[in-house]
């Protein structure tokens, strides 16, 4: 098949998919005007748009609003002064700090070339939902707090405990320093963050088949952003499980225990960010003596309601936070420039990283590939109050095992539809714009997926 067809029939799939919503947006009366309004929003009793440009990424006022510890940018507490006090605590009404997300792929198609549990597209329905439990908010001026508990259905019945970290604000002054203690994002404030992409990312059906320490077969592939991926093929976390090469890891990443510092101390225009992790991959204790250190600045060259630009960059040290098959420790190291451009209705950011395996043990720098590059570029359109349309690059430059190694390139479209502020319909179509092969590589087999599904946040 020629590269035109390969391109062009993944592509009317998916504008015949947008198609569908589109039109839908034509006859808007069936749905009842009314306002969600989530946790913060009920808090500070205003419009979730004050925050976001749509859900869930965030304008300079929401970006503000987190540097500041869950407080409206400038004040100590946002202004909210009347709190019920039960004996030493003090806190406001209940469900100004609880929050709840349920996401749901309802219907998902998958077109392989070639995989090593079988062969042909798959249809499935009701694919597991996920399920998020969060509270968040201050509990006085200037301390902050933020917790979430995930569980996806079909793969678990526990929750899992996600981020959980304390914040204290405003150290030395009004915007100098801001603390966070915990398990947290690091990449929260970097131009494009880890936790708030547009597209509901989308993981492999099944776990790989494989133990600690083997050669890991990677049969499935997810469709997350390439440049916060781990990268690399034959990686190890130091409890010995295998590092998917899609995994979010290091500076893109909540799994890890630490603290870090952020701040405007010469204005609007410049944030610092410096932090110390334990590293390792690890989600509970901490195997490894050594520690992670990052840091990252970010340019804001404008702030207005309409327009906005920022740009970062970072540097991410790892200390033998990795293993290699012969379980010898390694260093993984990341660097990464980030930019994001809003103008009125669109919004467009994207990254590119370099990651960097050191210290790898004697004899192995002939079979492993210690570089890898990712970047990931997404761009969205406010098309209606109702409707959010968008598009995204991913291309990761894969490092690791050379016998295993496979570089990856997607392209996706996406539509979000908002029924109410807080409940969307969202529809995503990614392909594979590489040429398809043989055997068990599952960055070049995946040829294209679709999915359909609900979220629900309140």
């Amino acid at each position: 098949m020629a590269y035109g067809e390969r391109f062009f029939q993944p592509c009317l799939k998916s504008v015949l998919a947008l198609a569908f919503v589109l039109f839908s947006t034509s006859f808007p009366g069936w749905i009842p005007e009314a306002e969600a309004i989530p946790a913060f929003a009920r808090k500070y009793q205003v419009n979730c748009h004050v925050c976001h440009t749509r859900q869930p990424r965030l304008n300079p006022f929401g970006e503000r609003f987190l540097e500041n510890g869950y407080q409206m940018p400038g004040t100590e507490d946002g202004g909210i002064v009347a709190k019920l006090k039960y004996g030493d605590l003090t806190l406001d009404q209940v469900s100004n700090y609880l929050g709840v997300l349920f996401a749901t792929s309802g219907v998902e198609h998958t077109e392989l070339k070639q995989e090593i549990s079988g062969s042909g597209d798959q249809t499935e329905l009701g694919t597991p939902a996920i399920l998020r439990m969060f509270t968040v908010g201050t509990v006085t001026n200037n301390v902050g707090f933020f917790v979430d508990m995930t569980t996806i259905f079909g793969r678990s019945s526990e929750l899992e405990l996600g981020r959980a970290f304390i914040t204290l604000n405003n150290l030395a002054g009004m915007n100098w320093a801001h603390l966070r203690v915990g398990r947290f994002d690091p990449s929260a404030f970097f131009s494009m963050a880890e936790a708030r992409p547009q597209f509901v990312p989308l993981g492999p059906k099944l776990a790989p088949p494989f133990g600690p320490l083997s050669t890991p077969t990677v049969n499935r592939w997810s469709l997350t952003q390439s440049a916060e991926a781990s990268k690399f093929f034959g990686l190890f976390d130091r409890n010995r499980g295998a590092i998917q090469p899609w995994e979010s890891t290091l500076y893109n990443s909540n799994k890890e225990v630490g603290i870090d510092i952020h701040g405007r101390p010469f204005g609007d225009w410049f944030l610092y960010q410096i932090g110390v992790l334990n590293g390792g991959n690890e989600r509970a204790g901490d195997s490894n003596n050594s520690k992670d250190w990052y840091v990252m600045t970010r340019f804001d060259y404008a702030q207005s309601h309409d327009f906005s630009v920022n740009l970062s960059g970072f540097a991410y040290i790892g200390n033998h936070n990795a293993k290699v098959s012969t379980n010898a420790d390694v260093s993984r190291s990341r660097y990464g420039v980030g930019a994001r451009l809003r103008y009125k209705l669109v919004d467009i950011y994207g990254a590119y990283t370099i990651d960097r395996v050191t210290d790898l043990p004697t004899g192995m720098e002939a079979i492993f590939d210690s570089t890898a590059t990712g970047v990931t570029v997404e761009a969205h359109a406010i098309v209606t109050d109702r409707l959010l349309i968008g598009t995204r690059y991913d291309h990761m430059d894969a490092g690791g095992l050379l016998a295993t190694r496979k570089s990856a390139t997607f392209v996706g479209l996406q539509a979000r539809y908002y029924l109410r502020s807080n409940i969307t319909f969202n529809i995503r179509n990614d392909f594979n714009v590489r040429d398809s092969e043989g055997g068990l590589s599952a960055a070049r087999n995946l040829r294209n997926r679709f999915s359909a599904g609900l979220a629900i946040v309140f």
